[in-house]
């Protein structure tokens, strides 16, 4: 079977290296180009990937000269749903960074193109693909913990500036960006919706126009309540991917999972900079190699785009809750 042919459109977020890393070597797929509207960051890009063969400035240009099968997003948030919804029109499959998208309407023109269309939507979230996850999602599915009581739960990272903090482009701030890895993972642990929200935000730990902390309360339709800790509350030498972490309450036994346990750390005084690489499994390349099969294989991916679109409202729940400063219930959109 041919190979799956990917192009990376837009370098904005910074998974974009590690997908096009991941790329080069994947079995299966094809890395055949890369489109980057910002003509300084194309530049450094492409000297950092000099095996990609073709690379463009405006990504309808790529589309038009170069035979692609699927595609990955990884723009600016509030970019997502016009690059989808072209790249979808064009019969082009779709891997997109999440959140799905800065507002639910975005989303639903989303979906609603790809299913019009006929292709794959997945939305990014690679924490889905940890074995502590699917392990811990086996002992709930078996009864090991019996009815679900509660959960406690994190997600901290560094700030990362740039569009992150212009919520024009990105939607909001660590409430956004964090929330919806969470809300994903615990939609996939209860085979649960969230039913109310309630959340308080501010900015404490930095000097920006946008929320960097917040604290969640969710409840789920059949009962089970749970908080989450979002914040960008660590220093820009800590990796980034340090903190996801679940605490789970059952009646008859509790999981505690933390999905980056297994680190190398390496403290450089001459760059005064800490990095860790992973001696685990790549959750990126594992969540790719799902999005290959998926199209090889003609199905939908294990994450999909409706996937995307409920963990971005209960992100933008939070807000709503937060300004109003009362619980929101949640109103799941028609997809």
């Amino acid at each position: 079977m041919a190979d799956v042919k990917i192009a990376i459109i837009s370098f904005e977020h910074m998974h974009a290296c590690s997908y096009a890393h991941l790329l080069a070597s994947m079995p299966g797929a094809q890395l055949v180009a890369a489109a980057e509207s910002d003509p300084a960051r194309l530049e450094q890009m492409r000297g950092h990937f000099p095996r990609i063969p073709a690379w463009f400035c405006d990504f309808h240009e790529m589309l038009d000269k170069v035979e692609t099968d699927a595609v990955i997003i990884t723009s600016a948030n509030a970019s997502h749903e016009p690059i989808a919804v072209e790249c979808a029109r064009r019969g082009k499959h779709i891997l997109c960074e999440k959140p799905l998208a800065a507002r639910v309407d975005d989303g639903l023109r989303m979906i609603s193109a790809a299913r019009e269309h006929g292709v794959k939507l997945m939305t990014a979230f690679p924490v889905r693909f940890s074995p502590a996850i699917r392990q811990a999602k086996r002992h709930i599915q078996n009864g090991e913990l019996g009815r679900i009581i509660g959960a406690c739960t994190s997600n901290h990272g560094s700030m990362p500036g740039g569009w992150f903090i212009e919520k024009e482009k990105s939607g909001g701030g660590a409430v956004m960006d964090h929330t919806v890895h969470v809300a994903d993972l615990l939609r996939y642990l209860l085979e649960d919706e969230v039913d109310e929200v309630y959340a308080e935000y501010g900015t404490r730990l930095h000097d920006i126009w946008i929320d960097d902390v917040g604290q969640l309360a969710l409840r789920f339709r059949k009962g089970t309540f749970a908080t989450l800790d979002t914040s960008w509350s660590r220093p820009r030498s800590y990796s980034i991917w340090g903190d996801v972490k679940l605490t789970i309450k059952g009646e008859k036994a509790n999981i505690a999972v933390n999905c980056f346990p297994r680190t190398v750390n390496h403290y450089d005084n001459k760059t005064m900079h800490h990095q860790a690489a992973s001696i685990s499994e790549n959750l990126d390349a594992l969540m790719i190699e799902e999005f290959v099969r998926a199209i090889t294989e003609d199905r939908e991916p294990e994450v999909t785009g409706l996937d995307g679109l409920r963990a971005l409202e209960v992100a933008l729940a939070a807000y709503a809750a937060g300004e109003k400063n009362s619980v929101v219930k949640l109103k799941l959109a028609g997809a």
